[in-house]
């Protein structure tokens, strides 16, 4: 009996023990818990750091370009219209279009038409009774038998049959005949078919002079303005596999819209020696604008307040804001303009629409950037980074 309330004691005794270490256990797990979300809790809040995708900004040249399309052309001005003055007929074609000629080369052969043949018979059956008659009158005044009047009109009537005769002969009438070329140039058109009458004065073959061709580009009416004459044009074969610029020249700005197109003719000559071929299908770039300034991509700028625009660029690991204004823009770039930039300078590109001023960030370099297109800059030339850029590098 005194064994098992000893035993009883012993089991109660361990109870005790057990609940008031469970007890004093978890008061002190509390106590800490409480001191912990107390004093430290702010200490311990993790700010949020953005990733970024940086670039230096550059210094450099930025460029706008227009692109205008068209093809060469020979100006009427500079074509040579190979016609006859009388109605004739085309025997035989001795050029093609396209080909090189010069001066005094032969272009055609022509015969008169049978109207002309009828008229050149005609004149001379004219001419022979012109003669004719002037004789009989020239045996009667020396008979005293004609007046001096009609002596004269017989010598006007055949001396006008003589002209008219000699210049359908000059003119082909009276067999075949050679028109060639009064000075060198490319054959731009070929007006008549081998057996065609054409009429008097009708154009038979066109020489454009080789020099003097033209590229006719149709440009925008609201980029006219720009321009002007003696600027230099970029022209290029659209027709060719592997096209190799020519450097032209404008010379002419045409002053009305074409109805057919709604673009202004701007006439472009090309370089000496050119390699373009007439109707050839060309593009044209001329330089609308350009300035020197901070470049950066586009990506980079924001829109912000009123006409303002705004970025952001990293210092000592931290976002910078800056309000900036816009300059010339191109299809890749933008310039920018704003008093507490510098060339070099890391611009964020990648993650700018998160971040506010003063935000802790995480920086990376961006990919390498494609070949430019042919709107950018011809010359950009990226700063040299400086200590403070470096060290916001990651």
């Amino acid at each position: 009996m005194k064994s098992l309330s000893t035993w009883v004691i012993v089991i109660l005794l361990i109870a005790a023990a057990a609940g008031a270490g469970y007890w004093f256990g978890h008061r002190g797990a509390g106590a800490t818990t409480d001191s912990d979300e107390g004093g430290g809790g702010e200490e311990k809040k993790v700010k949020p750091v953005a990733t970024v995708q940086v670039t230096p900004i550059r210094q450099g040249t930025i460029s706008e370009q227009i692109t205008a399309y068209g093809s060469i052309i020979a100006p009427t001005s500079e074509v040579q219209v190979i016609s006859v003055p009388i109605e004739a007929r085309a025997t035989k074609l001795l050029v093609s279009p396209g080909q090189v000629v010069t001066a005094g080369q032969p272009l055609v052969q022509v015969e008169g038409s049978t109207a002309t043949k009828l008229a050149y018979e005609e004149a001379k059956n004219a001419l022979t009774t012109a003669q004719r008659d002037l004789n009989l009158v020239q045996q009667r005044f020396q008979q005293h038998l004609a007046t001096n009047a009609e002596l004269s009109t017989s010598q006007a009537a055949a001396q006008t049959a003589q002209v008219r005769l000699q210049n359908l002969e000059q003119n082909g009438a009276g067999g075949p005949r050679e028109l060639k070329a009064a000075a060198a140039g490319i054959v731009s058109k070929i007006d008549v078919q081998t057996g065609q009458v054409v009429a008097a004065g009708g154009p038979l073959i066109e020489i454009a002079a080789q020099n003097r061709i033209m590229a006719r580009l149709g440009v925008n009416p609201e980029d006219v303005a720009s321009l002007k004459v003696g600027q230099p044009v970029i022209l290029h074969r659209i027709s060719a596999p592997d096209p190799s610029p020519e450097s032209g020249t404008i010379r002419v700005i045409g002053q009305q819209v074409d109805a057919a197109t709604h673009l202004v003719n701007v006439l472009v000559q090309p370089p000496a020696g050119s390699r373009l071929l007439l109707d050839d299908f060309v593009s044209g770039q001329i330089t609308k604008a350009a300035a020197d300034g901070l470049i950066v991509p586009r990506e980079a700028v924001l829109p912000g307040d009123s006409n303002d625009f705004e970025m952001f660029t990293v210092r000592n690991q931290k976002a910078v804001k800056h309000t900036v204004r816009m300059g010339i823009e191109t299809d890749q770039d933008v310039q920018v303009i704003a008093d507490d930039l510098k060339p070099g300078e890391l611009a964020v590109i990648v993650g700018n629409y998160e971040l506010e001023d003063g935000m802790a960030v995480q920086t990376q370099e961006a990919p390498p950037a494609t070949q430019p297109a042919t709107s950018q800059p011809a010359e950009t030339h990226p700063a040299t980074q400086g200590a403070e850029g470096k060290g916001d590098r990651s």
